[in-house]
This record gives structure tokens, sequence and C-alpha cells, in this order.
């Protein structure tokens, strides 16, 4: 299962829909949409969202499927068409190019655009910096202070 932002479920646009109820349970509790795709193991947002693309004939069909599988009064099952029918009035879609899409939020960063361009240029500076102060030997200078050592070789001091 994908890790969900903590935070979309206030902006989420399937809210409404997942939060709707889909009819009355045998101890009389009223049962989610939420609830109901939980119980059968689907993740609730991605299965919404997922709907949300679907035809709504084909919508209707899946959510009648799912409203079957649940321990409901008799009544809710009896109308399970029409309570998808009614419920996928709620999911949040808008017709573009002649196809039907989810409406969902874009996932923002959390940071502004500027500051990770702010930090490669504060660890740049740093190295220049770095590079700078760093004492100026170059190979041509290591190459003669390996003549020097190999000619004048010094004695052990005791």
């Amino acid at each position: 299962m994908s890790q969900s932002d903590p935070f979309a479920l206030k902006n989420s646009g399937l809210n409404d829909f997942l939060f709707a109820e889909v009819g009355s349970e045998m101890n009389g509790s009223p049962l989610t949409i939420l609830s109901m795709l939980a119980r059968l193991g689907k993740d609730p947002w991605a299965e919404a969202a997922r709907l949300a693309g679907l035809p709504k004939s084909s919508i209707v069909d899946a959510l009648a499927k799912c409203i079957c599988q649940m321990p409901l009064c008799p009544q809710a099952l009896t109308d399970a068409r029409g309570t998808a029918a009614r419920l996928i009035l709620l999911l949040p879609s808008q017709v573009q190019s002649g196809r039907i899409r989810a409406s969902l939020p874009v996932a923002k960063s959390a940071l502004p655009a500027w500051v990770p361009l702010a930090a490669f240029l504060s660890v740049l500076a740093f190295g220049v910096m770095f590079q700078m102060m760093a004492p100026a030997t170059t190979p041509a200078a290591f190459s003669s202070l390996a003549k020097q050592a190999i000619a004048h070789p010094q004695a052990p001091s005791n």
C-alpha cells in the first residue's frame, strides 16, 4: 500500500464521496463508502480516484457490487443500484477532451522552489572558499620536494 500525505485529507476532492452513507448495517449503524472500501481491502482514496475516471455506468456497477457484499439491512441491499447512482454524483469529475477525469488536487512541494537552488549555491560557495584556503601545492611542487628528499636524505635523529 502506498503511503499518503497525512495533510491531504482536508484538501481531498473525494471527501464528499468517501464519507457519504451507503446504508444502515444490521445493527443500525450507518456505513460510509470509506468504511465499505476499507472492509473490502481497498485503499479508499485510490479506489475513489480510480472510479472517478470510469464511465458512469461502470461506476454504478462497481459500487452496487461492493454494496451487495456488505452486511446491510435488506432495504439497503435491494436499493444498491439506486444508492450507487445517487453516490456517483458526489465524485469530483469534470469533462475534458470528451473524457471524465478526477479533479484531484495536485501535490505541492513543501519547500519553495528557490530553497534547493539556494542550498546548492551555498554548498558551491563553501567548496570554492575551502579551495581558496587550501595551501597552494601543485604536482610540480610535490615532484621537486620528492627530488630533494631523494638527493638529500636526512639522517634519523637520536
